[in-house]
């Protein structure tokens, strides 16, 4: 009777030791994504880079480039950062395929840079407490 007992606890003890956390596998996904998709072309001025996952700070990164008529620096008031903010925050909290990462208490990052020049145009971060 004890040798089975001592084969299960070992069982669940192997089982518990190979457990990925949950950031740990958002992170890998994350990471999966980008060396199987990235680069992504989102529309026809936007490029999706990668996706970052940082498991400490529970923070998923969105890194874009864009080009054309977006890739002009004098475009990027605070009207159309305003606008880009609002539409960002309203994706976040209808985006169904967001809700794992929301019920984790991801912060959600979205950089966008030029794709000709070292220019980071818009960088917005949402805790959640601004998508809850």
């Amino acid at each position: 009777m004890k040798t089975p007992l001592a084969v299960l606890l070992l069982l669940l003890a192997l089982v518990s030791c190979n457990h990925e956390s949950k950031s740990d596998r958002i992170c890998r996904q994350a990471r999966n994504f980008t060396k199987n998709s990235c680069p992504k072309q989102m529309d026809e001025y936007t490029v999706l880079d990668s996706l970052v996952y940082d498991t400490e700070g529970r923070m998923m990164s969105y890194y874009y480039s864009v080009s054309g008529k977006l890739d002009v620096d004098s475009i990027y008031n605070s009207k159309l950062l305003s606008v880009f903010h609002a539409n960002l925050l309203d994706n976040i909290r209808q985006n169904i395929g967001l809700h794992e990462l929301k019920e984790h208490g991801t912060t959600f990052h979205y950089t966008y840079h030029s794709s000709t020049k070292a220019t980071e145009y818009m960088s917005f971060i949402f805790t959640p407490e601004d998508y809850n």
